[in-house]
């Protein structure tokens, strides 16, 4: 096999990898009440559960990221996928264990959580490592996909497996996940980038980050808040949506995850032309940039006042198709502008924000769903921020002059 058709394999085997951090927290939420009625939880134990999750592989994203600029990509993503099997099968037979079932389960949880950490992240950092130009923006862009994919099926595939198995049987469909993408990685990713070359002391490594923070902080901050952002903007209003959905529209089931896979299929359909689209011409992908968050505040504007259920969906699908422009666009511009030595750990980072957006926009939606009004309001002056700041900083508007 030749290498341009080994790399056209590797694209969907890395897809799996955010796949995979998608599944581990969003697949299991229809099961919590389940899993709360069998183990004789509370309320804020059965919260933990997810939570033990998501805290670790927040906290491991950087970690990881550096570990793999020191000891190779390969090295860390394989062993990051054994942890998430480990703690899949801890948490399978948890129910097993008696009086020791939750404490087992948390842990379990916990390995996977550690495990996912080394997951989206290392696929990033790896499609900038492998490939250029517009290949790696055409690659980030199924990334994107399927990130987007994972997060409309990954309630259904829970409560499925859970109607066919039982909660427990969605551990083993993760294990064997991980386990495929495992194999996949180890057979089609041949070396592991910088596993040979020279090995930076930690002193000198973060020497590194602060220069390429001081270099090019000006343009990669922004660019970090900005999709931090707009993960929280969609992820809250998804997770308003769903209750919308059946509290005020009766519709429930398998129809409430086709609503809510509407905006996502635009998120992942435009995601996959950005790709196409930009490569690494600095002129398109400020425009994709600008474009898509300008499109992103237009919708939250609308949303103020259009807010019925086909407004809703309009719109969101609307700031959805935005980001489809946005977010590929963003990881390009990360992954192209930073040196390899240096690349793992600044991905990793960018990851970080963007899973912290994902993980906090339901959370701080489920307040100000109190006040529809005021959740409006918050979430168009967010959007309309981050363009402010997204572009203030910049020395080049592509609209006015040729970016180079």
């Amino acid at each position: 096999m030749n290498q341009t058709s080994s790399k056209t394999i590797l694209v969907p085997i890395l897809g799996l990898l955010p796949l995979i951090m998608v599944l581990g927290n969003s697949m299991f939420i229809p099961l919590i009440p389940e899993v709360q009625a069998e183990l004789q939880l509370t309320p804020v134990q059965a919260g933990l559960v997810l939570t033990v999750f998501s805290i670790p592989a927040a906290v491991m994203i950087p970690l990881i990221g550096f570990m793999s600029d020191r000891f190779g990509r390969k090295k860390m993503v394989l062993s990051s996928l054994v942890l998430i099997m480990v703690g899949s099968l801890c948490s399978a037979i948890a129910l097993y264990l008696h009086e020791a079932s939750f404490s087992f389960l948390l842990f379990g949880r916990l390995l996977q959580g550690i495990g996912a950490g080394g997951t989206a992240p290392l696929a990033m950092a790896l499609v900038g490592d492998l490939f250029d130009g517009k290949d790696r923006s055409q690659a980030l862009g199924v990334l994107e996909v399927f990130n987007g994919v994972g997060k409309v099926i990954s309630p259904i595939l829970g409560a499925v497996i859970a109607a066919v198995f039982a909660w427990y049987g969605s551990f083993y469909f993760y294990f064997l996940l991980a386990a495929i993408a495992f194999l996949a990685l180890l057979v089609y990713l041949k070396s592991s980038p910088f596993e040979s070359e020279q090995r930076f002391s930690l002193k000198k490594y973060v020497s590194m980050i602060g220069s390429v923070l001081k270099r090019e902080g000006k343009w990669i901050i922004p660019i970090f808040f900005t999709n931090g952002i707009a993960l929280f903007l969609l992820f809250g209003m998804l997770y308003f949506l769903s209750f919308e959905l059946e509290g005020v529209y009766d519709i429930v089931g398998v129809m409430r995850g086709v609503y809510l896979a509407i905006p996502l299929f635009a998120l992942g359909i435009v995601s996959y032309w950005t790709g196409t689209f930009v490569g690494e011409n600095v002129q398109k992908m400020k425009q994709a940039l600008f474009i898509g968050f300008f499109l992103i505040v237009m919708a939250f504007a609308c949303l103020i006042y259009y807010h019925h259920l086909i407004g809703l969906l309009l719109f969101l699908s609307l700031a959805a198709a935005g980001m489809g422009l946005f977010l590929p666009a963003a990881s390009t511009a990360v992954t192209s502008s930073i040196g390899k030595e240096e690349r793992g750990f600044i991905v990793s980072l960018y990851n970080m924000v963007r899973f912290l957006g994902v993980a906090f926009g339901p959370v701080i939606f489920s307040v100000w769903m109190v006040n529809l009004t005021q959740m409006y309001y918050w979430s168009f002056f967010l959007a309309f921020v981050s363009i402010f700041i997204l572009t203030a900083f910049w020395s080049c508007i592509p609209f006015v002059k040729q970016c180079v």
